[in-house]
């Protein structure tokens, strides 16, 4: 592949900003420059996928089978491990996915996004696992350079320089903290969530997917639209997006409720009708300040953690637990809004929610009144960004967390709930 420096046409993400303006009115920055990355698409699309087991480096979503884990790999492809002996995790193989950030989990499937396209894959045998359909470019049409090559992607390093103050990248850099061009804001954005789950095969679905299944058909959220792939036959069929509805900007997490779709962003929580999968229609918005979004319909309650902070990925004020009444799907009430540290993802096992809260730990409600979530505890020795139960054993719970995918036994009850380490897959 080769490397074509990117200066405007790239992103730049800012790391620091120097405020000393000088005489000619400019400004010193340092951020990260992009260098683009170019090779041959059709030649990743015939890569195998089987690879032999890697080292986990830069750790995304995960989704948790009944005895084995699937760990993503950020940009490269998702690590296969054999989770029969919960004190003994072992990886075994390694699913080699090109441009892979986000995947999903139905059935025996995974479906998931390699650069421009969605593929689905056959996980009967996790060791040799072997791809049963791909719609091509449904993410993002091919960008090329004059020689024809495909845009794979971007390195980056760190540049301090001298920038005129009234130039939209000085702008952009000062205030969004990075600044885009091309197909890397285009297609599905990294999470803003570091590391967190896709679901486990008890049909759990987490809470900060951007791909999901329902209904015979796979969703793929982009920034402020929506890829539809009808999967009904078993193998990818009519594919599409909605031109018919007005996505808010920069859509998080999706997640299916009966024949429903829920779609947090950076603004709002909208749920939209998919009696007719190929068409949603938009039923409610839900407008709230902006942050983070993951949502958890459950119960007639859809549960919304808003999560900001200061030179982050979700600049604001507002750390809350909100609860929605969703009995009427048409008109939802807001009846409960409960101030947290930093909200991350959730999941709801029995009567009690589990929310991460990143590096101030996490904490348990009791939701025997699901419209009433009442504080259990709060515990900051384990940090999570995400919590899910594993699928057939409702004593275990996972937590993905900044230091590693970690597995735990749930001791005690109410107050008194500890957890007793089982294992840990260090990242």
């Amino acid at each position: 592949m080769k490397q074509l420096s990117l200066l405007v046409l790239a992103c730049i993400f800012a790391i620091s900003f120097s405020a000393c303006k000088k005489e000619l009115n400019t400004a010193t920055v340092t951020y990260q420059e992009a260098t683009a990355i170019y090779g041959d698409l059709e030649a990743v699309r015939n890569l195998p996928l089987n690879h032999s087991v890697q080292a986990v480096g830069n750790p995304g979503k995960v989704f948790v089978g009944a005895d084995f884990i699937l760990l993503g790999e950020e940009e490269k492809g998702i690590h296969v491990i054999n989770n029969s002996d919960i004190n003994n995790p072992q990886f075994t193989n390694f699913i080699d996915i090109p441009g892979n950030r986000e995947f999903f989990v139905k059935d025996n499937y995974l479906y998931a996004e390699s650069y421009y396209d969605l593929i689905k894959i056959d996980l009967t045998d996790l060791n040799n696992v072997q791809l049963v359909s791909r719609a091509t470019n449904i993410l993002q049409e091919t960008i090329t350079n004059d020689n024809g090559e495909a845009l794979l992607g971007f390195s980056f390093h760190e540049v301090t320089k001298d920038i005129d103050v009234n130039d939209d990248i000085y702008d952009q850099v000062v205030t969004d903290q990075y600044v885009y061009y091309d197909f890397a804001r285009k297609v599905i954005p990294k999470s803003a969530v570091p590391s967190s789950f896709a679901g486990n095969s008890n049909g759990n679905s987490g809470t900060v997917n951007r791909i999901t299944h329902a209904q015979d058909h796979v969703y793929v959220i982009s920034l402020n639209a929506m890829a539809i792939i009808d999967d009904a036959s078993g193998a990818f069929q009519t594919v599409g997006s909605t031109s018919n509805l007005n996505f808010p900007d920069a859509m998080e997490t999706i997640f299916p409720y009966q024949d429903k779709l829920f779609v947090g962003s950076r603004t709002s929580m909208n749920i939209y009708d998919a009696a007719q999968p190929q068409n949603p229609t938009e039923l409610y918005e839900f407008e709230h300040a902006t942050s983070c979004d993951p949502v958890l319909p459950t119960d007639e309650v859809a549960y919304i953690t808003l999560r900001t902070g200061d030179f982050s990925d979700c600049p604001g004020n507002t750390n809350a637990l909100v609860v929605l009444d969703i009995e009427n799907l048409n008109s939802p009430e807001e009846v409960d809004h409960i101030d947290m540290s930093s909200p991350y993802g959730m999941t709801v096992i029995g009567d009690r929610l589990f929310v991460g809260e990143g590096d101030n730990g996490w904490s348990i409600f009791d939701v025997t009144d699901r419209k009433r979530p009442s504080v259990i505890k709060q515990d900051d020795t384990v940090k999570a960004f995400d919590i899910i139960a594993h699928p057939t054993n409702p004593a275990i719970i996972l937590i993905a967390g900044p230091d590693g995918l970690t597995q735990y036994t749930i001791d005690g009850e109410n107050t008194d709930i500890d957890l007793d380490l089982n294992s840990q897959i260090e990242y």
